[in-house]
């Protein structure tokens, strides 16, 4: 079994990539929105009922080439894929009655919508899985592992 690693969260993020972009084209082909009243456009700020907004995905990607450094940076990637999973998360679940309405309203197949839903909710849990860990890691202090032994003078 794999342990939870910051390191897997961009090929985990690389093999997600094709269901936005597949989203995105079916959107722009069915013309599917955020809403009943939306449209295609919706996709880039606010999504639509077949993919998430598109801002999104871009910004996972930075989080998880982020992620993969040491400090700071490594830190800050992990918090951005946390934030995006849980954005995820949130809108898998409490945004669903709305999709629901939306990919209705443009005629696309609802399980389209439930099985996008359901990628999202596998995605963010196995983001956070591999992105907490790190997040939540105390740092070792500035210096820490150079001790001297008694007697010892730093060279």
């Amino acid at each position: 079994m794999l342990r939870p690693s910051p390191r897997h969260l961009l090929p985990i993020v690389a093999v997600y990539l094709p269901v936005p972009i597949a989203g995105a084209a079916l959107s722009a082909l069915w013309k599917v929105g955020a809403s009943p009243e939306g449209g295609p456009g919706d996709m880039f700020l606010r999504g639509t009922a077949l993919t998430p907004p598109l801002f999104l995905p871009a910004l996972l990607v930075v989080g998880a080439v982020a992620g993969r450094n040491d400090g700071a940076a490594g830190r800050a990637g992990v918090g951005i894929v946390s934030l995006i999973s849980v954005a995820f998360l949130a809108g898998s679940t409490a945004n669903l009655p709305n999709d629901f309405a939306a990919a209705e309203s443009a005629g696309t197949p609802l399980p389209l919508t439930a099985g996008l839903a359901a990628v999202h909710i596998i995605l963010s849990i196995t983001l956070l899985a591999n992105a907490l860990p790190r997040l939540f890691q105390r740092e070792p202090a500035r210096g820490a592992g150079r001790t001297l032994e008694a007697g010892a003078t730093a060279a």
